[in-house]
């Protein structure tokens, strides 16, 4: 009688789990670098450090992934990201042309896009930055958004992947881009504070708009929080 009870519950379990992978939409995917797919709820192992071109005198850990759309159809994609852990530093999440900076616990919105029915890949640049040690579990969560005949639209929750960047016990290596930059600071209203600097160390608390210049002509235009 007790074999038959938990062969009845281990069915039960079974059943359940099944329902909740199908409840997840694989409509669209995570890829990594090499185009393979990743699992629905993968975490992955971040310890490659690296000294941070921007914001400068910093450390990073970086990881590009991709979504793929492989519904056959288009399909109106959103990305959140979630912070559980943030021991120091901030990280960005740059995807579906937009990029968000998350410097505290919570979610975010990184963006929504309307993805082709090809199955061409939208890039993702997660890069976790912090001054000395530090350590950052986030979970990135794709959402497919649809229209109902009422107009309203609903969220159907696709697969989530789980970047944990952990430098501990783990050698610097050093980024092979080496070139000097120039800053220009501008406030969230657009104003020029302070132009041609060669450092951000010394700027007070605040948000910024930081337009870096390099000495090959490089130029990148970023947002810049100083908690």
């Amino acid at each position: 009688m007790k074999l038959r009870l938990l062969v009845f519950f281990g069915l039960l379990a079974s059943l359940f789990v099944n329902a909740q992978a199908q409840a997840i939409s694989n409509e669209v995917v995570f890829v990594d670098a090499k185009g393979n797919v990743l699992a629905p709820n993968a975490t992955l192992n971040l310890n490659k450090v690296e000294e941070s071109s921007f914001p400068p005198g910093q450390k990073q850990i970086a990881t590009k992934l991709f979504i793929r759309n492989t519904s056959g159809k288009k399909q109106n994609v959103k990305l959140s990201c979630t912070i559980t852990t943030l021991e120091e530093g901030q990280l960005k999440v740059c995807a579906l042309e937009n990029c968000t900076i998350g410097d505290a616990v919570d979610t975010y919105d990184v963006g929504t896009k309307e993805l082709p029915a090809t199955a061409q890949k939208e890039e993702i640049h997660a890069d976790y930055s912090f001054p000395d040690k530090g350590k950052c579990i986030a979970t990135l969560q794709l959402f497919i958004e649809e229209k109902g005949e009422n107009g309203a639209t609903t969220e159907k929750a696709g697969p989530k992947v789980t970047l944990n960047f952990d430098p501990k016990s783990t050698g610097i290596v050093y980024s092979s881009l080496q070139d000097s930059y120039t800053y220009d600071i501008f406030n969230a209203k657009g104003i020029l504070l302070y132009k041609q600097l060669t450092s951000l160390s010394k700027l007070p608390k605040g948000v910024y708009i930081v337009n870096r210049k390099g000495v090959k002509g490089s130029v990148s235009t970023q947002k810049y929080i100083i908690p």
